[in-house]
């Protein structure tokens, strides 16, 4: 135990000596996160292995959110689970210590734990891939907003490692529910239009006028998580299983019908990544994501108010696609 304890430190310490190294752009932020979720993996394994054995059956780890994404900002909580594919209390048993050992272990680094609990220590987020089934049926027959964001959060589940089968395997399952029950879609919708202004009616940007956030505004609020929520509706409507915003932009714009849409929304979405980063990468914790408007020159904040303009028609634009779907 003290040899593991031994390794997590050493990673910790390189986590903590090389973050800064990895935050001049946000392609290499994602790096630095894959290369920590790896090692930390890869000695939580080993870990494993020496206690209770090699892994009973085939088995995958996921992370999802911000991690599946590949948008994490430079501080990021936990989003993963573990899906097996042998039932029974035994490989049950080994899967939950392995997924509280990786919790456990991403928590010692520098990786918080999952407020909403969404991580392989809980046991809905480490189930057989038969459980997996009920579970995501579950939650699409259940009307309750819960259930619709665990559905929307397992969308951007991405494989780190183990059988590449099973998670687009429940994809395709939320996606053919779509298809012959388009009202999930409108479902979805609801669960995600929700937005804060952030312009005025002069088109100005609208900053926080009260607590230790005056005069800034959060990003991924206003501007990220807008983008995200689109592009994934979109994706779920076509069927597209790739896991980033970018990727799926990409993929939606090889129908005609999309790439018109969505012209210039993918460089929209990677300058406010780099925004986020440039702005906000030396405040720490809960505050991370907000950016003071007045460390912006003049070209960022014409910049970011024409971005917030399109991307409130975008989300108009694909309000209209998606009760047109839900009426076939």
């Amino acid at each position: 135990m003290e040899r593991y304890h031994s390794a997590y430190q050493s990673i910790k310490e390189w986590h903590d000596e090389n973050t800064v190294t990895y935050q001049s752009s946000a392609d290499k932020l994602q790096l630095f996160h894959q290369i920590m979720m790896r090692n930390i993996f890869e000695i939580t394994l080993d870990d494993m292995i020496k206690e209770y054995g090699l892994p009973p059956c085939d088995y995958t780890w996921f992370v999802t959110g911000s991690a599946g994404r590949l948008e994490q900002g430079v501080y990021s909580d936990q989003d993963h689970g573990i899906i097996y594919k042998e039932k029974n209390e035994r490989v049950k048993s080994y899967f939950l210590t392995f997924g509280e050992k990786l919790s456990s272990g991403l928590h010692y680094v520098g990786y918080p734990l999952c407020v909403g609990n969404v991580m392989s220590s809980n046991p809905l987020w480490c189930q057989s891939l038969e459980e997996w089934e009920w579970q995501v049926n579950n939650w699409i027959y259940d009307n309750s907003w819960k259930s619709l964001r665990y559905l929307l959060i397992f969308y951007d589940a991405r494989i780190v490692i183990g059988d590449e089968s099973m998670v687009p395997h429940l994809k395709q399952c939320i996606h053919h529910f779509t298809v012959e029950h388009p009202i999930l879609l409108t479902r979805f919708l609801e669960n995600t239009k929700r937005s804060i202004q952030a312009l005025g009616l002069f088109h100005q940007l609208l900053m926080i006028t009260t607590g230790p956030y005056t005069g800034c505004m959060n990003i991924k609020e206003v501007a990220i998580f807008p983008y995200v929520n689109t592009i994934r509706l979109l994706s779920i409507l076509e069927g597209i299983m790739e896991t980033s915003t970018l990727e799926r932009m990409r993929s939606l714009k090889h129908h005609s019908f999309y790439a018109q849409i969505l012209k210039g929304h993918d460089t929209s979405f990677m300058r406010l990544l780099q925004l986020n980063l440039k702005h906000s990468m030396n405040r720490q914790g809960e505050g991370h994501q907000y950016v003071n408007i007045f460390n912006l020159n003049q070209e960022e904040k014409l910049e970011l108010k024409a971005i917030l303009k399109n991307i409130k028609k975008l989300q108009k634009r694909t309000e209209i696609i998606i009760k047109r779907a839900a009426r076939k």
